[in-house]
């Protein structure tokens, strides 16, 4: 999405012939190379480990990890792999869309109206606002190491990524519509004049 934003608002007129069907294809088929490298590296390392506790995941779902607490084996190369994965994965997805954001800032800040330049901030607010309480989230589950690790916060902050964030969206794009944003201004204008 920081790509489709970049191309959209510093070349406009060119974005048919940028974002064409094949960079489409190829950014897609590169998360999906860079998740299954990164998903089969950490089931290959699960194999290796014997588990011969409880066999219940206190969890919402099965990640990695809890998974990890259930071994009773050495599981610091796991963790190792772990903390090296989500740190490159999440600094290469961090700096590409920083950069693409320092490039969307330079190009807006060339616009020469202001109502262009608002409605430019304004379609990269409701994007950056999602990913940033992505990666905030994302970061403090996965990058961290395993002495500071709490069960309980995980569930808590798993249940942000995966589902508050999620049905944050819609709400976070929405508001770049006039029409919504007519009606939130009445409402809260309604609420401060009701008792």
């Amino acid at each position: 999405m920081a790509y489709d934003r970049y191309v959209a608002i510093v070349n406009p007129l060119l974005y048919t012939v940028a974002m064409t069907k094949g960079v489409c294809t190829m950014l897609v088929f590169g998360s999906c190379v860079g998740g299954l490298i990164n998903s089969l590296t950490h089931t290959i390392g699960l194999v290796k480990l014997s588990f011969c506790g409880p066999n219940v995941i206190r969890h919402f779902f099965c990640d990695l990890p809890p998974l990890l607490k259930l071994s009773c084996s050495d599981t610091s190369t796991n963790e190792l792999l772990l903390l090296i994965f989500s740190g490159v994965i999440a600094m290469l997805t961090f700096l590409t869309v920083m950069i693409s954001y320092i490039f969307i800032v330079a190009a807006i800040l060339r616009i020469r109206s202001a109502a262009g330049r608002r409605k430019a901030f304004s379609t990269c607010a409701s994007h950056l606002t999602a990913v940033t309480l992505f990666y905030g989230s994302i970061s403090f589950s996965y990058i961290q190491p395993s002495s500071q690790y709490s069960l309980e916060q995980e569930k808590v902050v798993s249940v942000f990524y995966t589902l508050v964030i999620p049905m944050l969206n819609p709400l976070i794009y929405s508001l770049r519509n006039k029409e919504v944003k007519d009606a939130v201004k009445r409402a809260t204008t309604m609420k401060r004049f009701c008792p």
